[in-house]
C-alpha cells in the first residue's frame, strides 16, 4: 500500500511538472489582445512644438514653432515688435541634423546638430558650419499670444534684423 502511495505521489509530481504554463508571449486570457511593443519616438517627433530660446550668443528674444515640416520663427532684436519668418525644415535622423529654408528660398545660415533632453523639455541647436559660432538652447514653452498677434511678418529673410537661424 505504501508503495502504491509513493508511485501515485511521484506520478502526480511528474504530471505537474509537464503542465504548460503561459510565458511572457502567451496571455493568460487568450481573448485579450497582446499589446504591441512601444514605438520609440523619432527626433523629429520629439522637437515638434513651440520653443523659447533661453541661451544664445545673440541679444534677442526668439521663439520657434516646429510643426510637420514647417516652422514659424519669431525674433525680437532690440526694441519693437517680434518679426515673423516662415519656412520649411527637415531633419536627418541619423546625423541628428536639422536644416531649414525660409519661404523666400533662402537657406538657414547653417545646419544644426540637435540634442533633446531626456524629459524632452530642452533642445540645443549647435551649428555644423565652422563659420557660425552661436549655440542656441531652447525650452519647450508656448509662444505668447501677444507675440503672435503683434509681430511684423517678414517676406524676405535678408531684411534688416536677419533671422538667427
Amino acid at each position: 500500500m505504501k508503495k502504491i502511495a509513493h508511485i501515485m505521489a511521484a506520478l502526480m509530481l511528474f504530471t505537474a511538472g509537464c503542465t504548460e504554463k503561459p510565458g511572457p508571449d502567451i496571455p493568460d486570457n487568450p481573448d485579450k489582445p497582446v499589446d504591441p511593443p512601444a514605438k520609440e519616438e523619432t527626433l523629429a517627433e520629439q522637437i515638434i512644438g513651440e520653443w523659447h530660446c533661453i541661451i544664445s550668443d545673440i541679444e534677442a528674444d526668439i521663439y520657434i514653432s516646429l510643426s510637420g515640416n514647417s516652422f514659424d520663427l519669431y525674433q525680437q532684436i532690440g526694441d519693437g515688435a517680434h518679426r515673423l519668418y516662415k519656412g520649411t525644415w527637415s531633419i536627418d535622423e541619423e546625423s541628428r541634423t536639422i536644416t531649414g529654408k525660409y519661404d523666400d528660398g533662402q537657406s538657414w545660415g547653417s545646419a544644426y546638430e540637435v540634442t533633446v533632453s531626456e524629459d524632452k523639455n530642452s533642445m540645443t541647436l549647435v551649428p555644423t558650419e565652422a563659420s557660425v559660432k552661436e549655440e542656441h538652447i531652447y525650452r519647450r514653452e508656448d509662444i505668447p499670444s501677444d507675440v503672435k498677434e503683434n509681430c511684423v511678418v517678414e517676406v524676405k529673410s535678408e531684411e534688416e534684423g536677419k533671422p538667427v537661424l
